[in-house]
């Protein structure tokens, strides 16, 4: 038997074909980051809120109006024995005259409860399109151009993959004075 059919020297052989012309493995992508949200319509356009502000979603539940609150208030909902107020986000973000009207309600809208330290309330939003993940360096502060004016406060940029989702801030949502007070003039 020649060196040249040896076993071992054909597997070192075909070891140095393959190194030679094989691509390189790519490196481990240890540090890149993901960031988490559930996908909502609201008047047509799709917002992200991060998976940790809301504590769960449920079908719109029948609400008992309360008086003298604003229009955008609903009412108030027993959800397993706690009353919670429930509110139309669509209502409240439509900026006042000449805006885009909310849309109306249906069997796809849902509720958004957001638990924020002594504040729990149901945000009524138009679908819920379920969970996103998003690679945070796709990140941008940029908002569409298309969003009204009176949302602007509430956003935190947005995220794109096969559109833009623009980043609703719940922590913004229930710090504003004009949410907070809901009591009609």
């Amino acid at each position: 038997m020649t060196n040249s059919t040896h076993p071992f020297d054909y597997l070192e052989a075909l070891e140095q074909s393959v190194s030679l012309y094989s691509a390189p493995t790519p490196e481990e992508q240890t540090d890149l980051d993901y960031w988490q949200g559930v996908s909502f319509l609201l008047n047509s356009q799709h917002y992200m809120v991060q998976i940790g502000s809301i504590s769960e979603i449920l079908p719109v539940p029948q609400t008992t109006p309360l008086p003298g609150v604003k229009r955008w208030v609903k009412g108030i909902a027993n959800v397993r024995g706690r009353l919670i107020p429930i509110v139309s986000l669509g209502e409240f973000l439509s900026g006042g005259p000449g805006s885009q009207s909310p849309s109306k309600p249906n069997q796809n809208n849902r509720i958004l409860v957001i638990e924020k330290k002594d504040l729990s309330v149901g945000l009524i939003v138009d679908e819920v399109r379920g969970m996103l993940q998003f690679a945070t360096n796709s990140y941008s502060d940029e908002i569409p151009a298309s969003l009204p004016e009176s949302v602007h406060p509430f956003t935190r940029g947005s995220y794109t993959k096969d559109q833009h989702y623009v980043v609703f801030s719940v922590d913004s949502l229930v710090t504003s004075d004009n949410f907070l007070k809901a009591a009609s003039e």
